[in-house]
This record gives structure tokens, sequence and C-alpha cells, in this order.
């Protein structure tokens, strides 16, 4: 299935560059900034940082909490940009972009309590997906708890296989080969979770940031629900 396969694309994704210690809000792309085709939106400054709208639904922020944090994050996506789009080497940027994300740590917990900083840290990739697919598919309780299980063996997975195709020696068409095979067991688990209505209320969404990502660079883009 076309659609679940994109869920797996996206959570080796968000693998890469997901730290659980932060989070941001998703403002509107950039022209410089490049879309990736993935079930968040699209273009979004610092990918490695999930949107204010869940932190507000897990951590059970104030309205001053949340203020606060709209703030920082605002100024730290203009950092992130300022950064992404300047002529430095790759290395430069790299280190430059630890220091902004350590700075908008200590941001955070000047504003959070040690029980939201405590839930914050404990953000993984897969579990972000899983919020945004509960919600979007009103899934249940039992529903979410089982998703995110497929999804962490997922990612487990495909570390697995990357590390034995890197310690092997395998060329390209064998590690495809291998996450095929994985994709089609998350494709049978993941259908063995979700109701017929479900699985064609993900496909529709994911076809729809497919064609988002498609866009011209500099198109804009309706803020995600």
């Amino acid at each position: 299935m076309r659609s679940l396969r994109m869920v797996c694309l996206f959570v080796l994704a968000m693998s890469v560059f997901v730290t659980a210690s932060v989070a941001q809000d998703t403002p509107k792309p950039t022209d410089n900034a490049k879309a990736s085709q993935s079930f968040t939106r699209t273009a979004a400054p610092d990918p490695a940082l999930p949107p204010l709208s869940m932190m507000v639904r897990l951590l059970v922020l104030t309205p001053e909490q949340e203020a606060k944090v709209r703030q920082i994050y605002a100024e730290h996506n203009k950092s992130y940009v300022e950064l992404m789009t300047s002529q430095q080497s790759p290395k430069d940027k790299q280190n430059r972009l630890r220091e902004l994300r350590k700075s908008l740590q200590k941001k955070l917990e000047s504003v959070l309590t040690p029980q939201q900083l405590e839930k914050l840290r404990k953000l993984d990739p897969e579990s972000m997906l899983v919020d945004r697919l509960t919600v979007a598919l009103r899934l249940t309780e039992e529903q979410s708890q089982q998703l995110l299980v497929v999804m962490r063996e997922q990612s487990a997975a495909i570390r697995a296989i990357e590390k034995e195709a890197q310690e092997k020696g395998w060329n390209e068409q064998q590690k495809k080969e291998k996450l095929a095979e994985l994709r089609k067991q998350i494709d049978e688990k993941v259908n063995r979770i979700l109701t017929p209505e479900q699985q064609q209320k993900l496909k529709q969404i994911l076809q729809g940031e497919a064609a988002t990502a498609n866009k011209a660079p500099g198109t804009q883009e309706q803020p995600a629900p």
C-alpha cells in the first residue's frame, strides 16, 4: 500500500532529524526552504522539532506558556533560516545549529515545568507521527498504542538493515530488497490496526501531502490541522 510505505519513509526521515529534547511551531515556508514528502507540513524551519500544537496537546501548556514558547520558537526559526541560507561550511553550520538548539532548550527550561520537560524529552519521531495520526484518523487509545509499537519496531529494523548493509557491503539493490520486505511486513501490521475507513483517510492525507511537496518553491500552503 503506497500510503503506508510513505509512512515508513517519514519515520526514516524523522529518525535522522529529530532531537527529543526541544520543540517548535511550524510557520509558513520560505522561498528557499525545500519541501519534503512526509506526513508533517512541508518546508518547515528546523525539521528536527515537533510543532507547537503538539506540545500544547501533549504537555498541556497554559495560555501564558504557549505565548512564551511561541515567541521562543519565532526567534529560533529566524536564526535557523538565516543559518541554513548562509554561506558557511556544512561543518560550521552543524556546530552553529547545535548551539542554537542548546540555547532553545535552556529557554524552554525557563518556561516549562519539570514534569513538562520530562515529557518533552521522551518525545521521539515515532510518537510524534502517531500523535498526528491519532488526531487525523481519530484513532482509539488502543490503536495509538499498537501503532506506536509498530512504528518503533520499524525504525529499529531500518537501522539494523542500514548497519548490516554497511558491514556486509551490500549493493543498493540488495538493500532495497530488504527494505521492501520490511515495508511489506509493516503494511500488514498497520492494516491490522486501522479500519478500512482509516486506511482510506490516511491514503488521502498522504497523497495530499505529496501533492503539496511537489509544488513549485515559494508556493504558499495552508496551515496543517
